[in-house]
Formats: C-alpha cells, sequence, structure tokens
C-alpha cells in the first residue's frame, strides 16, 4: 500500500479548506447580475461610506454600494450607486439615510420601507435621500443657542432691572402720597380749633334766621313795623 507523505497531506488539507472557503463566499456574499438591480442616491455629505458599504433596508442587509462617484453638477454631491436583492423592493417615497452599526460601528447606507400606498421603484430609479448632520454643525449649532440663551439672560435681567426701577418708582409715588395725606391731617390737627368755632358759628346763624322766619311766619305785621320805623 502506497504511503502519502506529510506534505502532500498538508498540500491536500490546504486545498480542501480553501475549496470549502470558496464555495461557502459564493454561497452567502456572491450574487450573479440575474439577482440584482441598481439604484442611485445622492448626498453632500457622505462620510465613512466607500465601496462595499452594506446597504439595509429596514435594518435588514439587502445589497452593497457598488460605486462612489463625484458629480459636479450644481455643486458638489456624491453619487452612490446601489446593488440591491431583487427580493428586496424599495417603495418610491423611500429615504436613504447613512447610518452607523453600534457607537462606533461600520457606517452603511439604509432605507427607509416607505408606505403601502407608494408604488415600487423601476432599475436606475434615483432615491432621495437624507444628508447626515455633521459633527462641527452640531457644534456651530450648539454655539449658536448658547449665544441666544446668553442674549435671553442679558433680555431678563434688563427685565428684572426695569421692574425693579419701576417697583422703586411706584415706593417712591406712594411715599409721596402718605406725605400729603400727613401734610393734610397737620392742617386739620393744627386748625382743629378753629374749624370747630367756624362750625358752630354756622350752626347758631343758621338757628337764627330759622327762628326769625318762624317770627315773621306769625307776625307778618312786624315787617310792616320795621318799615315805618325806617
Amino acid at each position: 500500500m502506497k504511503k502519502f507523505t506529510n506534505e502532500f497531506k498538508i498540500g491536500l488539507f490546504i486545498l480542501l479548506a480553501l475549496a470549502a472557503g470558496s464555495l461557502f463566499w459564493m454561497k452567502t456574499h456572491k450574487v450573479t447580475t440575474a439577482e440584482t438591480y441598481t439604484l442611485k442616491t445622492y448626498f453632500n455629505l457622505a462620510t465613512g461610506i466607500k465601496q462595499n458599504s452594506i446597504v439595509a433596508l429596514s435594518g435588514i442587509d439587502v445589497g452593497k454600494v457598488d460605486a462612489v462617484n463625484f458629480v459636479y453638477d450644481n455643486g458638489t454631491k456624491i453619487e452612490l450607486v446601489l446593488s440591491l436583492s431583487k427580493k428586496a423592493k424599495i417603495r418610491t417615497d423611500s429615504v436613504a439615510y447613512i447610518g452607523t452599526s453600534g457607537f462606533i460601528g461600520d457606517t452603511f447606507i439604509g432605507l427607509t420601507p416607505g408606505t403601502a400606498a407608494a408604488a415600487f421603484v423601476e432599475p436606475g430609479t434615483v432615491v432621495p435621500s437624507e444628508d447626515p448632520i455633521e459633527m462641527r454643525e452640531l457644534m456651530k449649532r450648539a454655539d449658536s443657542i448658547a449665544k441666544s440663551l446668553d442674549t435671553t439672560l442679558a433680555g431678563l435681567k434688563d427685565i428684572g432691572k426695569t421692574l425693579g426701577d419701576t417697583g422703586k418708582s411706584v415706593g417712591d409715588a406712594m411715599t409721596q402720597v402718605g406725605t400729603l395725606a400727613k401734610n393734610v391731617n397737620g392742617v386739620f390737627t393744627d386748625n382743629k380749633q378753629k374749624i370747630d368755632n367756624m362750625i358752630v358759628n354756622l350752626e347758631k346763624t343758621s338757628q337764627n334766621f330759622n327762628d326769625f322766619s318762624d317770627d315773621i311766619k306769625r307776625n307778618p305785621w312786624k315787617l310792616l313795623m320795621k318799615g315805618k320805623e325806617k
């Protein structure tokens, strides 16, 4: 019986391993032209996206980025050619976006499912996109918000100061009113005796007039006598 050398056995094992690995890769990654279709989408910013980046529909891998191109019509845009499995149907109101697997995972192209009322797209269709928010833009917005808060707080401080000044003015006015009332009260207090005498004299005059009027009513001839005496 012929014996095989160790070198032959090692070589045979390597060949079998390569064949098994190739078969597994072909079954899990290879997609023929008949099984795929292409779509396009455009971004102003596509950080982390490269050729062969995953394309996911509703979070499920359905294809890959087949090509990344620059387009200079009306500014600079990034054109992404998406190769998708024919099993993955994209609707006309689906939106492409850039996502990240986990906190620091790989970047991928995500596709929203769209609505049931929308029709399915045809191969070669351009899918609307939603640009990611750049960190630099976030920092600018945060700085703008901080400045707005500073301005708002400064305005509130001015309003508080104005209200404080107004309160002080109202307090001064009330003090003046109190002083005036005190002065008026002082005038009445200082001249109380004179005012009482005036009131008493007025009462006496009124009483004398009433008595004189009653006397004339009872004795009208007294007016005639007064006239003759003159």
